[in-house]
Protein backbone atom coordinates (compact mmCIF):
# COMPACT_ATOMS: atom_id res chain seq x y z
CA UNK A 1 0.00 0.00 0.00
CA UNK A 2 3.10 2.68 0.30
CA UNK A 3 3.02 2.96 -3.31
CA UNK A 4 -0.22 5.13 -3.30
CA UNK A 5 0.18 9.08 -2.88
CA UNK A 6 -2.23 10.19 -0.10
CA UNK A 7 -5.21 12.59 -0.65
CA UNK A 8 -4.17 14.97 1.25
CA UNK A 9 -1.23 15.45 -1.51
CA UNK A 10 -3.27 16.14 -3.84
CA UNK A 11 -2.82 19.03 -6.08
CA UNK A 12 -5.80 18.98 -8.47
CA UNK A 13 -9.22 18.24 -9.04
CA UNK A 14 -8.79 16.23 -12.07
CA UNK A 15 -7.74 12.26 -12.08
CA UNK A 16 -8.02 10.05 -14.60
CA UNK A 17 -9.22 6.10 -14.18
CA UNK A 18 -6.89 3.92 -16.34
CA UNK A 19 -7.40 -0.09 -17.12
CA UNK A 20 -4.56 -2.07 -17.15
CA UNK A 21 -4.96 -6.08 -18.50
CA UNK A 22 -7.05 -7.81 -20.58
CA UNK A 23 -8.48 -10.98 -18.89
CA UNK A 24 -8.51 -9.87 -14.98
CA UNK A 25 -8.44 -6.07 -15.79
CA UNK A 26 -7.48 -3.61 -12.97
CA UNK A 27 -7.82 -0.02 -12.35
CA UNK A 28 -6.16 2.92 -11.35
CA UNK A 29 -6.90 6.27 -10.33
CA UNK A 30 -3.98 8.77 -11.26
CA UNK A 31 -3.46 12.30 -12.47
CA UNK A 32 -0.73 11.59 -15.19
CA UNK A 33 2.29 11.51 -12.39
CA UNK A 34 1.10 9.56 -9.02
CA UNK A 35 -0.91 6.98 -8.31
CA UNK A 36 -4.15 7.81 -5.70
CA UNK A 37 -5.79 4.00 -5.63
CA UNK A 38 -6.57 1.02 -7.08
CA UNK A 39 -9.84 -0.94 -7.79
CA UNK A 40 -9.38 -4.93 -8.63
CA UNK A 41 -11.61 -7.89 -8.46
CA UNK A 42 -11.08 -11.21 -6.81
CA UNK A 43 -13.48 -14.54 -7.44
CA UNK A 44 -15.28 -16.11 -9.34
CA UNK A 45 -18.16 -17.75 -8.33
CA UNK A 46 -19.17 -14.51 -5.27
CA UNK A 47 -16.76 -11.80 -6.87
CA UNK A 48 -15.47 -9.44 -3.94
CA UNK A 49 -13.78 -5.98 -5.60
CA UNK A 50 -10.89 -4.31 -3.67
CA UNK A 51 -10.35 -1.14 -3.22
CA UNK A 52 -6.78 -0.15 -2.54
CA UNK A 53 -6.11 3.48 -1.47
CA UNK A 54 -3.10 5.25 0.56
CA UNK A 55 -3.92 4.51 3.75
CA UNK A 56 -6.92 1.84 3.32
CA UNK A 57 -8.28 -1.13 2.09
CA UNK A 58 -11.89 -2.01 1.38
CA UNK A 59 -13.65 -5.27 0.46
CA UNK A 60 -17.35 -4.90 -0.88
CA UNK A 61 -18.92 -7.77 -1.12
CA UNK A 62 -22.73 -8.45 -2.01
CA UNK A 63 -25.11 -9.35 0.83
CA UNK A 64 -25.91 -12.57 -0.53
CA UNK A 65 -26.17 -14.08 -3.77
CA UNK A 66 -29.24 -12.37 -5.21
CA UNK A 67 -29.24 -9.66 -3.05
CA UNK A 68 -28.80 -5.83 -4.79
CA UNK A 69 -27.20 -4.89 -1.30
CA UNK A 70 -23.65 -4.45 -0.80
CA UNK A 71 -21.17 -4.57 1.83
CA UNK A 72 -18.36 -2.23 2.62
CA UNK A 73 -15.50 -4.10 4.92
CA UNK A 74 -12.48 -3.03 5.94
CA UNK A 75 -9.13 -5.25 6.20
CA UNK A 76 -10.14 -6.19 9.76
CA UNK A 77 -13.25 -7.66 8.48
CA UNK A 78 -15.75 -5.07 10.50
CA UNK A 79 -18.38 -3.88 8.34
CA UNK A 80 -17.74 0.02 7.12
CA UNK A 81 -21.06 0.77 5.58
CA UNK A 82 -23.60 -0.33 2.99
CA UNK A 83 -24.65 0.64 -0.34
CA UNK A 84 -28.21 -0.15 -1.65
CA UNK A 85 -29.21 0.62 -5.16
CA UNK A 86 -33.05 1.92 -5.47
CA UNK A 87 -35.49 -0.82 -7.51
CA UNK A 88 -36.87 1.55 -10.30
CA UNK A 89 -34.96 5.15 -10.13
CA UNK A 90 -31.22 5.38 -11.14
CA UNK A 91 -30.37 6.78 -7.39
CA UNK A 92 -27.40 4.45 -4.96
CA UNK A 93 -27.82 5.14 -1.40
CA UNK A 94 -24.53 4.91 0.22
CA UNK A 95 -24.45 4.45 3.97
CA UNK A 96 -21.22 4.74 6.07
CA UNK A 97 -20.96 3.32 9.67
CA UNK A 98 -19.28 7.03 10.65
CA UNK A 99 -22.84 8.78 9.78
CA UNK A 100 -22.10 9.93 6.44
CA UNK A 101 -24.54 9.39 3.94
CA UNK A 102 -24.76 10.19 0.19
CA UNK A 103 -26.30 9.28 -3.15
CA UNK A 104 -24.96 8.06 -6.52
CA UNK A 105 -26.76 9.29 -9.44
CA UNK A 106 -27.16 10.68 -13.14
CA UNK A 107 -28.46 14.07 -12.88
CA UNK A 108 -29.33 14.21 -16.82
CA UNK A 109 -31.23 11.40 -18.30
CA UNK A 110 -28.85 11.08 -21.01
CA UNK A 111 -25.52 12.08 -19.94
CA UNK A 112 -22.04 10.42 -18.81
CA UNK A 113 -21.43 12.00 -15.98
CA UNK A 114 -21.95 10.15 -12.88
CA UNK A 115 -22.48 12.34 -9.27
CA UNK A 116 -21.71 11.73 -5.92
CA UNK A 117 -24.23 13.99 -3.73
CA UNK A 118 -23.97 14.50 0.38
CA UNK A 119 -26.96 14.33 2.21
CA UNK A 120 -26.77 18.03 2.82
CA UNK A 121 -27.33 18.36 -0.70
CA UNK A 122 -24.04 19.46 -1.81
CA UNK A 123 -21.89 17.63 -4.85
CA UNK A 124 -18.37 15.73 -3.53
CA UNK A 125 -17.37 14.47 -6.78
CA UNK A 126 -18.52 13.83 -10.71
CA UNK A 127 -17.35 10.86 -12.94
CA UNK A 128 -17.55 11.68 -16.64
CA UNK A 129 -17.02 8.28 -19.12
CA UNK A 130 -14.70 8.87 -21.58
CA UNK A 131 -15.98 8.10 -25.15
CA UNK A 132 -14.09 6.07 -28.06
CA UNK A 133 -11.06 5.25 -25.39
CA UNK A 134 -9.92 2.40 -24.73
CA UNK A 135 -7.38 2.77 -21.97
CA UNK A 136 -8.58 6.35 -19.95
CA UNK A 137 -12.08 4.79 -19.12
CA UNK A 138 -13.45 7.82 -16.64
CA UNK A 139 -12.15 11.30 -15.77
CA UNK A 140 -13.19 12.30 -12.03
CA UNK A 141 -13.70 15.85 -11.11
CA UNK A 142 -13.11 16.15 -7.26
CA UNK A 143 -15.29 19.41 -5.48
CA UNK A 144 -12.65 21.89 -4.14
CA UNK A 145 -14.47 21.45 -0.92
CA UNK A 146 -14.63 17.73 -0.72
CA UNK A 147 -11.63 16.78 0.75
CA UNK A 148 -11.87 19.20 3.46
CA UNK A 149 -15.44 17.82 4.22
CA UNK A 150 -14.76 14.13 4.21
CA UNK A 151 -11.84 11.85 5.16
CA UNK A 152 -13.39 9.03 2.62
CA UNK A 153 -13.39 10.55 -0.63
CA UNK A 154 -11.08 7.43 -1.87
CA UNK A 155 -13.70 5.26 -0.82
CA UNK A 156 -16.13 7.14 -2.57
CA UNK A 157 -14.36 7.99 -5.48
CA UNK A 158 -13.50 4.33 -6.26
CA UNK A 159 -16.50 3.10 -5.04
CA UNK A 160 -18.46 4.94 -8.11
CA UNK A 161 -16.12 3.58 -10.72
CA UNK A 162 -17.06 0.57 -9.40
CA UNK A 163 -20.43 0.51 -9.68
CA UNK A 164 -20.63 2.28 -12.97
CA UNK A 165 -18.98 -0.67 -13.88
CA UNK A 166 -21.12 -3.09 -12.40
CA UNK A 167 -24.07 -0.95 -14.27
CA UNK A 168 -21.57 -1.56 -18.06
CA UNK A 169 -21.76 -4.95 -17.03
CA UNK A 170 -25.63 -5.92 -16.39
CA UNK A 171 -26.30 -3.60 -19.25
CA UNK A 172 -24.63 -5.73 -21.50
CA UNK A 173 -25.49 -9.04 -19.87
CA UNK A 174 -29.20 -7.39 -20.30
CA UNK A 175 -28.34 -6.55 -23.90
CA UNK A 176 -27.17 -9.83 -24.55
CA UNK A 177 -23.16 -9.40 -24.83
CA UNK A 178 -22.46 -11.41 -22.53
Amino acid sequence: MNDYRSFDQLRTNELSVIRHGFWRPWFELSDGLFCYGKLRYEGVWKPAMILEADKKTWIIKRKGLFSRVMLIYDTDEMEAGTVIPEVWSGKIKLSLNNGFEAVYLNKKLFTRTFSLISSQGTDLLNIKAEVWKLKTLFKVFIEPDALKRTDDLPLLTLLGINLILLRRKQAAAAAGGG
